[in-house]
């Protein structure tokens, strides 16, 4: 399943996760690790996970045995982590937190195979980043900022940074500037709350090559795809002039996690079903789905039967893999955590695996 990316969230309280996903099923399966495995329609790999609180990332077999570990203490949780090609990890470690006053730790690191520090950032990393082909790093950060586009008060508030090897900043995008151009795009967007990070996001991806680019140069290598939690959307912007150039989501999609753009030139993305702030509506259910960016249309979805079988409303993610089928994280499912599994594009589970280390799975 290389080279699923997996990480995971803050600790929340057993109570808050009750209180919050309206939990009415039974905790922890019996069986943990591996619990289904139809080797016929599997895709056979490697999966790569990471291991929060033990600030910790393991590579396990179909079978759920363990490959390897990668280890690095810095008393801060690992939000993300991402195995690069030459099997060093790259990592997202911070105290988190949204709070103006915070004052976490924040590293962007690369760790070799022998988890010996190999490159280290200081940027305000958190949720995702990228290693690109010129070897520079994209990281999500955060900090503290009042825009008047926004709101009159001071918010934690989302940006994008690139850095070189010399953890020298060399590209920078800001939402603020741009939100004029998402209203034109999807019509009115979920204003910022006090103190809340917004937009909140939770994926940056730099497109790869792709059959839409001949078409429309939109959706041309390079170009980035993000996520903003917060206001239900996923759009892409114009590397070189900054310019948000499609966007989608608003009436289709809540609180979603991981756009990725497939081999096709489609978009496949977590569509958790619950806005990022507590009074937005919410859905009854979590559905994975795949879109035309073309045609702005849903051309293929898994969810549960019936429905409400698959709630995952924070957290999670999705990966297509080589074979067509499409791996599936569920950050929390009733209470349950750290489910992992495999479908085929009929949407039969055909492997299924369950964190034994009794963690949630972000991505």
């Amino acid at each position: 399943h290389v080279p699923l990316v997996l990480f995971a969230q803050a600790k929340v309280p057993d109570a808050e996760i009750v209180s919050n996903w309206k939990t009415t099923k039974p905790g922890p399966p019996n069986k943990l690790g591996v619990t289904i495995s139809k080797s016929a329609k599997v895709f056979n790999g490697y999966t790569f996970f990471i291991s929060f609180k033990d600030e910790a990332a393991m590579l396990i077999d179909m079978e759920g045995n363990l490959v390897h570990r990668w280890q690095r203490a810095l008393g801060a949780e690992w939000h993300f982590a991402e195995m690069l090609p030459n099997g060093h990890v790259l990592v997202v470690a911070n105290e988190r937190g949204y709070s103006t006053t915070r004052n976490g730790m924040q590293r962007v690191f690369e760790l070799d195979w022998d988890s010996n520090l190999v490159w280290e950032s200081f940027a305000k990393g958190h949720h995702d980043a990228e290693r690109l082909d010129n070897g520079h790093t994209l990281i999500v950060c955060n900090g503290n900022a009042i825009y008047p586009e926004l709101n009159d008060d001071q918010v934690v508030y989302d940006y994008l940074q690139e850095v070189n090897q010399e953890d020298e900043v060399v590209w920078e995008w800001h939402f603020a500037p741009h939100v004029k151009q998402i209203r034109k795009l999807v019509g009115e967007i979920p204003p910022t709350k006090a103190l809340g990070d917004y937009p909140h996001i939770n994926t940056v991806e730099s497109l790869p090559e792709n059959p839409l680019e001949v078409k429309d140069k939109r959706f041309r290598k390079g170009n980035l795809l993000i996520s903003a939690r917060h206001i239900n959307v996923v759009f892409i912007i114009d590397k070189e002039s900054g310019d948000v150039v499609w966007a989608w989501g608003p009436g289709q999609i809540m609180g979603q996690h991981e756009p990725t753009m497939v081999e096709n030139g489609n978009i496949l993305l977590f569509d958790n079903g619950r806005g990022g702030f507590p009074d937005l509506p919410e859905r009854s259910y979590t559905r994975v789905i795949e879109i035309d960016p073309l045609r702005n249309e849903i051309v293929w979805e898994y969810k549960s039967d019936p429905p409400e079988d698959f709630i995952s409303y924070v957290g999670s993610g999705n990966q297509r893999l080589p074979n067509g089928n499409t791996l599936i994280c569920a950050m929390n499912w009733y209470g349950r955590i750290g489910r992992i599994f495999e479908v085929t594009r009929e949407k039969e589970i055909v492997w299924e695996y369950w964190n034994p280390y009794q963690e949630r799975i972000y991505r």
